[in-house]
């Protein structure tokens, strides 16, 4: 060992810290850079848990294009469905017939908005790549109702969709607050559904400061999220976004 560079003596003290957080999380990922889409999400969709959640930030245009990029390896590593928080159950037959109607796509626009703060063609491309990858597409959020839970009505859906025969994994687009294991995953583990949860990380985000501190300067790298999160994925366009 005495032969090992100091940054890579800090690399295997970051490495074995959060393996001592999360011992049951995957490998972590070194983005370094490169385009997110270039990434082996493989490796972040692996393992056992049936739904996975990425918070959004609303704002965020970045987000949007690297799950985007990311859709054909979700798909690679078994996800048979996306779940979005943008659009309510009244707009599911306008999702069935996502991609092979024009019409339906330009109505999801109109129901999505401005409401979401993004631009809507920034969410569509999102749904465009989930459905070229020949995932399903749902709409998470429930329809009003007097005195309703919406996080317990969407842990329950999610759940039956994580049951459903050959319908493969669920990856899980919300607002980040929704993705906290506080939220919905509790609801899920109530009901014996395993998930796991990441947000992206924000400049001055503390979870994006733990990075530096850990020792990994340029702070682009997954690692578990603390009690918040199962993971924290920096990538370098969300956070040269972050930081206008």
């Amino acid at each position: 060992m005495n032969n090992v560079t100091r940054p890579y003596r800090l690399l295997l003290a970051a490495l074995a810290a959060s393996a001592s957080l999360a011992p049951c999380a995957r490998a972590q990922m070194h983005v370094d850079g490169a385009p997110a889409a270039a990434l082996d999400w493989r490796d972040v969709a692996g393992g056992s848990a049936r739904v996975l959640y990425f918070g959004d930030v609303h704002s965020s245009v970045a987000i949007k294009r690297v799950l985007a990029g990311a859709m054909l390896d979700f798909a690679r590593a078994g996800a048979g469905v996306l779940a979005v928080q943008m659009l309510r159950a009244s707009d599911q037959p306008l999702l069935d017939r996502y991609g092979l109607d024009p019409a339906a796509r330009r109505r999801v626009g109109e129901r999505i908005g401005k409401s979401w703060q993004a631009p809507a063609e920034e969410y569509l491309k999102l749904l465009d790549a989930a459905h070229a990858a020949g995932l399903s597409l749902y709409a998470l959020t429930p329809d009003p109702a007097p005195g309703g839970d919406d996080d317990a009505r969407m842990a329950a859906a999610l759940a039956a969709l994580s049951r459903r025969p050959g319908g493969g994994k669920v990856v899980v687009f919300v607002g980040v607050d929704e993705a906290k294991r506080a939220a919905q995953p509790s609801r899920l583990l109530e009901d014996g559904t395993a998930s796991r949860t990441y947000a992206f990380a924000e400049s001055g985000d503390g979870a994006a400061k733990k990075l530096y501190t850990a020792g990994l300067e340029d702070g682009l790298w997954l690692l578990p999220g603390g009690a918040d999160f199962d993971g924290l994925i920096s990538a370098p366009a969300v956070l040269k976004e972050a930081a206008r």
